[in-house]
């Protein structure tokens, strides 16, 4: 009875352990099967979890601390500096009043500390400061002596004068150039789009060509099946039979060429999602393209405002204004003005150091007037003005083709969706003509040589009709990159990271 049971639980324990294997087995094959999937849905995996849509969004974060970096130097910054212990021990020559020199010793220490606000003045490119300091200096020596230096309070104003503010000119470059980076987000995840669209087609034109080529070889047998019976009894020559033949080996080559290729676009999508080659996936038909209406002129204005190419152009006008006002600043006479004032005291003992405090006043005016330099700082800013006018007439040329180029795309766009109309309706006449030319073949009313060419025809219709509906949707997402507006919606295009 104890054996029976032995034996019970051990066939009962074998048999959970294989239910558990089949269990993991069928999970981590699910978990690698992805299914059957939409252009839309390949697309938001792409944008999500792709290797280039990453790249984009580092590339946007790093743009976003680089601007926040910019925006914390317009506001207050604390500071405290100090040193300590600072002790000194030497030994130094000594003047007497005799004009004879000795040699003296000392050994003191000087400790200090301050803390300082400052605040950067955008208009002016000045700097504005509040400070407290606390110093003490001991001197030892007999009897150890320490004296203490304050400042409560000391406020102080750094000016330059006729100089070049280099903060007022960030103001414009750095909030541009941060708006750049977040167009060009979104254009990246709009040109991922476009490239997994392409893509798309790719392996579904080659899903149709491997159909194609299952579906000829399966026909042409059928028909050289056909011509075999036919040469048996004479109503055909050998020549008919050899091209039936021919068709035949013909068609299973391209199946297997066919196979291969499928095989090599389908696991390249693989990777352009972000996922493994060993992944089961497939592709669902493509949608017929919906009716889009697009302004020409609306979609000039938003090119103008939404691409990163056009705010660009505008970026590089501000530097070369920027670098021809830094050039004829550096040129003239330029000056700082220093001024503080506060209060300040000394004392022996601690308690008595804020008692009765002094004011302290600092004013200082340096300047720096070129008076003779060959020349240099002219030719600094006739540099920097032509410079300014060769940007101004390239970003002018410029402008013109980013304009010609939006309005080839919309103008291109629009005749898409009519060149996919007739697509279809050719494929729909090639596929019956097919069909109408394979029967006739079978009650013996047209040759060989028609037939093919039939099947020929329906062949390059069916793929003329794939790449017309490839052509239609990259040239959606393509005007949707450029003017990062979404015309079938009508609103803005936005990604969050």
């Amino acid at each position: 009875m104890l054996y029976d049971m032995n034996n019970i639980i051990t066939r009962f324990t074998y048999v959970f352990v294989i239910l558990l294997v089949i269990s993991i087995r069928a999970r981590a094959q699910s978990s690698n099967d992805l299914g059957s999937l939409t252009l839309e849905q390949c697309i938001e995996i792409a944008q999500e979890q792709s290797a280039v849509s990453s790249a984009a969004r580092y590339a946007l974060i790093s743009n976003r601390w680089q601007y926040k970096s910019y925006k914390a130097d317009l506001l207050p910054s604390i500071s405290l500096t100090g040193d300590a212990p600072n002790y000194d021990k030497s030994i130094f020559s000594n003047v007497l009043d005799n004009g004879e020199v000795t040699f003296s010793s000392r050994t003191q220490s000087e400790a200090s500390a301050s803390i300082a606000v400052e605040q950067n003045i955008l208009p002016t490119g000045g700097t504005l400061s509040l400070s407290s300091g606390l110093t003490r200096l001991g001197i030892f020596e007999g009897e150890n002596t320490y004296l203490w230096q304050s400042t409560p309070m000391v406020v102080g104003l750094r000016q330059p004068i006729f100089q070049f503010n280099n903060l007022k000119w960030r103001k414009k470059t750095e909030t541009l150039q941060y708006e750049i980076a977040q167009k060009e987000y979104v254009e990246e995840m709009e040109n991922i789009a476009k490239t997994v669209t392409q893509r798309f087609f790719d392996v579904y034109l080659a899903k149709i060509n491997l159909q194609n080529a299952k579906l000829n070889v399966t026909q042409n047998d059928s028909v050289y099946q056909i011509s075999k019976g036919r040469y048996k009894v004479g109503s055909i020559a050998e020549n008919d039979l050899l091209q039936t033949e021919l068709a035949l080996r013909n068609a299973e080559s391209n199946l297997t060429t066919a196979r291969i290729e499928y095989e090599r676009t389908l696991n390249e999508f693989k990777i352009l999602l972000g996922y493994s080659t060993d992944t089961q996936l497939k592709l669902r038909d493509p949608k017929e393209p919906p009716k889009i209406s697009v302004n020409i002129e609306k979609a000039r204005q938003l090119a103008l405002k939404n691409n990163s190419e056009s705010l660009n152009y505008k970026l590089n006008e501000i530097q070369a204004d920027r670098s021809l006002a830094q050039a004829k600043s550096e040129a003239g006479l330029s000056a700082t003005l220093n001024v503080n004032y506060g209060l300040n005291q000394t004392a022996r003992d601690f308690a008595d150091l804020y008692d009765r405090a002094e004011n302290r006043q600092f004013v200082t005016l340096g300047f720096d007037v070129p008076i003779f330099n060959w020349g240099k700082q002219k030719a600094q800013v006739n540099a920097a003005r032509n410079q300014q006018r060769e940007v101004a007439n390239s970003v002018q040329f410029q402008r013109r083709q980013f304009m010609q180029q939006v309005d080839y795309t919309v103008s291109q766009f629009l005749q898409l969706r009519g060149q996919v109309l007739l697509a279809a309706k050719a494929d729909t006449i090639a596929q019956r003509r097919y069909q109408v030319a394979q029967n006739r073949y079978k009650i013996g009313k047209i040759d060989i040589t028609n037939l093919f060419i039939a099947q020929d025809e329906k062949d390059s219709a069916r793929r003329a009709y794939i790449r017309a509906l490839r052509s239609f949707w990259t040239g959606w997402y393509n005007l949707r990159e450029l003017t990062l507006y979404d015309f079938k919606e009508d609103e803005p295009i936005s990604y969050e990271l």
